[in-house]
């Protein structure tokens, strides 16, 4: 296939006004502001995402006529309750049937989701049998965003997400309760919590995953609050996290409101295996965060592989050239090492 020419200059306003990646261009970057629609794709580090194998995977998708965007909630739910009509998976489907599936959530602070390196990137190169067969489904979840509190919304979000697989089994061509769920900062957050006790998998009433990935996991509700006490009103990291902590705890936080999120303290040894990736520089996210899972998963005896770097920053995708490189493979190996495969 004669792909559109990609290079590093070109920016993401350039790619979502590209024809050629479908409704995929929708989702690159959800309520993108002009910052990001203007930031060329250099930037945002072109080659250690794996940009290009990414692109061309959506270029293919795009260029057939089959269904890769489904709303999770049905049309009579999406009228209802307008705010569920933007819930969607992106679906990169596999050409094997039969075989389990993964869900891919993409982090934003709960405001956004960067669809693009923390869900596409991730999905193509699993899903084109770049990394090694058998190829697999792979599905985006975005979930609902801007919302004070959004995290009880997204949780539900992601429960919808996989009983719409489940129930769909067939159409997607996937092995009904056999599947790994993942995310990346935020969506890290959102994807341990069906692991936990308060808002897991069993009180959703859904077949336990297979494996949780958390790519530089925010879970640490604790040192979030207490950051957020420590610096004074109008202080540029006491604003920062006050934003981000509304989206958990609503306008009116208080720790009471944060607590039931703060994971490591709804864990217990029902909760799956994982896999965790982070780099030591990361200045969104403490690697702290990643640190506090790894031991709340030793403290009870569940299974954990990490790939930890000590330079990358965050928002890395496949982390090419960095010291993180390959823990895509590394994290499906894990999953086929497990003894439920």
């Amino acid at each position: 296939m004669n792909y559109h020419e990609i290079s590093p200059e070109m920016t993401i306003g350039d790619l979502v006004k590209s024809n050629v990646y479908g409704d995929f261009a929708n989702y690159i970057f959800t309520d993108m502001t002009p910052d990001h629609w203007n930031c060329p794709l250099k930037d945002y580090g072109y080659e250690k995402v794996g940009f290009e194998q990414t692109l061309h995977r959506m270029e293919d998708l795009a260029s057939t006529k089959d269904q890769y965007v489904y709303h999770i909630y049905d049309e009579e739910t999406r009228l209802s309750q307008w705010d569920k009509e933007k819930p969607v998976l992106l679906h990169f489907p596999g050409p094997e049937a039969g075989l389990p599936y993964a869900v891919v959530i993409p982090g934003g602070g709960f405001n956004r989701q960067w669809g693009l390196i923390e869900g596409m990137a991730i999905a193509a190169p699993a899903n084109a049998a770049v990394l090694r067969n058998p190829r697999r489904l792979i599905s985006i979840l975005l979930f609902r965003t801007k919302i004070e509190p959004v995290i009880p919304k997204a949780i539900e979000d992601m429960h919808q997400a996989i009983r719409f697989i489940e129930e769909h089994a067939s159409t997607f061509s996937v092995k009904k309760g056999h599947y790994i769920l993942g995310g990346f900062s935020a969506g890290a957050t959102l994807a341990g919590e069906m692991g936990s006790t308060n808002f897991g998998w069993k009180t959703a009433g859904l077949p336990k995953p297979e494996m949780i990935f958390l790519g530089y996991t925010a879970i640490d509700m604790k040192l979030f609050f207490d950051t957020y006490q420590k610096f004074p009103l109008g202080h540029p990291a006491h604003t920062g996290m006050s934003d981000f902590l509304r989206r958990i705890g609503g306008p009116e936080f208080t720790w009471d409101d944060l607590a039931p999120y703060h994971l490591v303290d709804f864990m217990d040894e029902t909760y799956p295996p994982v896999y965790l990736t982070a780099n030591e520089d990361d200045g969104t996210v403490p690697f702290s965060n990643s640190l506090l899972m790894e031991a709340a998963c030793k403290k009870s005896g569940i299974p954990c592989q990490c790939k930890f770097g000590k330079t990358g920053g965050h928002s890395y995708g496949l982390g090419i050239g960095l010291s993180v490189e390959g823990w895509l493979a590394d994290a499906l190996a894990f999953w086929k090492s497990l003894p439920s495969n």
